[in-house]
C-alpha cells in the first residue's frame, strides 16, 4: 500500500510528530510506503513563532515550495502535487482539508485516476457563518473522497451533516508531542518561583498561548478578568499580533497590573511559559481544535475553553478538569474565573484529571488510527 500524504506548511511541529509516528507504524510493514508532501515551508502569519526544528521531521518527506505559502499560486500547488502523484503513484491521497481550490483539483484528478482519497477535516459547523452556496460547494467536494480524518467529534459531526457515514471516519484525534511538552515543562517547572518573580507575577495566574488577533476574543478576555483584578489572581498572555497595541492600551486605560504580556515564543518554549501559569485559558470565537488546550493538559492544568473551539468537546469535562463558556457572554468567562479564585485547591486535581485525559489523544494512537483508516479505505471502501 502507498500513502501520499500532502499538507499545507512544514513548520508544524505537531504534524511532524505525528508524520513521525505513522512513518514508524508503516516501517513494520515491508511493502507498504509512505511519501508526505509539505506544500511550503510555513505561512507569514506564524513567522515569528520560531524556525523549522529540521530534526523531529524524522520521515519520508519533500517541500513542494522552500517558500511561504502565501508566496505560491493555486495553479503552481496544483502542478507540483500533480506531478507528484503521478510519480508516486500512491494507492491513496490525504488531502489538507475541502477548502483550498489547488487541493480540490488534485483530488479531483485522483478519482479520475482512480486513487483513493481521505481529506483531513478540521472545520465544525460553528466555525463560520455557513451561506447555502458555500454549503453545497462543500457537500460537493466532500462527498468525492472515501475517508476523512477529522479533528475531534465537532469535526466529524459536520462531515456526517455534509452527506457522509459514520464508517467514514477514520480518525477523530488530535494531538501533539505530550512527551516533549511535559518533560519541558517539567523542567522549568523547578525553577518556577525565581522565573515568577523575574516577571513580576501574582501568587496565582490564568495563562492565555496563541496569536493576538480578533477571532482569540481577547478584548473578552480582558473584560472577565476586569473585575478579578484587585485578587491574588494574574492573567499572563503570550504571543504576538495585530492586536497587541491595542490590549495593552486597554489594560494600562483601566489599572490592569496583573495583566502580564510576553512576547511570543518558539513553540518548543512554550511549556517554560506555561509552567508560570496555573489555570490555562483558549477564549476563541473560532477555533477548529485549538491544540494549545493539549499542550496544557500535557503539563498537568486545568483548562478553560471556549464553546466555540473543537477541543473543549473533547478534552474538557465541566467541574472534573475545567470549564467551558460562551465566548461571547463576559460575565460567564468572569463566573468561570471565579470558580478557581474562590477554590484555589481546584487546581492540583483538575490539573491531574487533565493529564490522564489527554493520553488518550496522543501521536503514537493517531498515528495508528490514521494506517488502519488508509488500510480500509484502500483495501475495504469501494
Amino acid at each position: 500500500m502507498k500513502m501520499l500524504v500532502i499538507h499545507q506548511f512544514f513548520w508544524a511541529h505537531y504534524k511532524a510528530k505525528i508524520y513521525t509516528e505513522l512513518q514508524k507504524v508503516v516501517d513494520k510493514h515491508p511493502k507498504d510506503e509512505l511519501l508526505v508532501l509539505q506544500t511550503a515551508l510555513n505561512e507569514f502569519t506564524r513567522a515569528k513563532i520560531g524556525s523549522i526544528d529540521y530534526s523531529i521531521h524524522q520521515y519520508n518527506v519533500k517541500v513542494l515550495f522552500e517558500d511561504f505559502y502565501e508566496n505560491t499560486t493555486i495553479w503552481q500547488r496544483t502542478k507540483k502535487s500533480i506531478e507528484w502523484v503521478n510519480r508516486f503513484k500512491p494507492d491513496v491521497v490525504n488531502l489538507p482539508g475541502y477548502y483550498e481550490p489547488a487541493m480540490n483539483l488534485v483530488l479531483f484528478y485522483c478519482r479520475l485516476k482512480g486513487i483513493k482519497v481521505v481529506i483531513s477535516a478540521d472545520s465544525t459547523e460553528g466555525d463560520n457563518p455557513n451561506v447555502w452556496w458555500r454549503e453545497a460547494l462543500k457537500r460537493f467536494v466532500v462527498t468525492k473522497a472515501q475517508g476523512f480524518f477529522c479533528y475531534g467529534s465537532k469535526s466529524a459531526e459536520y462531515i456526517f451533516k455534509l452527506g457522509m457515514k459514520p464508517k467514514h471516519i477514520l480518525v477523530a484525534n488530535n494531538a501533539v508531542d505530550n512527551q516533549r511538552v511535559e518533560s519541558v515543562y517539567n523542567a522549568a517547572i523547578f525553577d518556577r518561583k525565581n522565573s515568577k518573580e523575574a516577571y513580576n507575577l501574582r501568587k496565582y495566574n490564568f495563562i492565555y498561548v496563541g496569536r493576538l488577533i480578533s477571532v482569540k476574543n481577547l478584548d473578552n478576555l480582558l473584560a472577565a478578568y476586569k473585575p478579578l483584578a484587585d485578587t491574588e489572581w494574574g492573567l499572563i498572555i503570550l504571543g504576538d499580533g495585530s492586536e497587541e497595541e491595542k490590549l495593552k492600551q486597554y489594560v494600562a486605560d483601566n489599572h490592569l497590573d496583573g495583566v502580564k504580556f510576553i512576547v511570543g515564543q518558539a513553540w518548543y518554549n512554550v511549556p517554560k511559559i506555561l509552567a508560570l501559569g496555573d489555570v490555562f485559558i483558549l477564549p476563541s470565537y473560532s477555533e477548529p481544535w485549538g491544540l494549545v488546550v493539549n499542550e496544557a493538559m500535557a503539563c498537568g492544568m486545568p483548562v478553560i475553553v471556549s464553546n466555540k473551539c473543537g477541543s473543549a468537546f473533547d478534552v474538557v469535562k465541566e467541574n472534573q478538569n475545567g470549564y467551558t463558556f460562551d465566548p461571547y457572554k463576559v460575565e460567564e468567562l468572569t463566573n468561570v474565573f471565579n470558580k478557581f479564585v474562590e477554590e484555589s485547591d481546584k487546581i492540583v486535581p483538575f490539573g491531574k484529571k487533565s493529564k490522564e485525559i489527554i493520553k488518550r489523544f496522543s501521536p503514537e494512537q493517531v498515528a495508528e488510527e490514521m494506517y488502519e483508516g488508509f488500510k480500509k479505505v484502500v483495501y475495504e471502501y469501494q
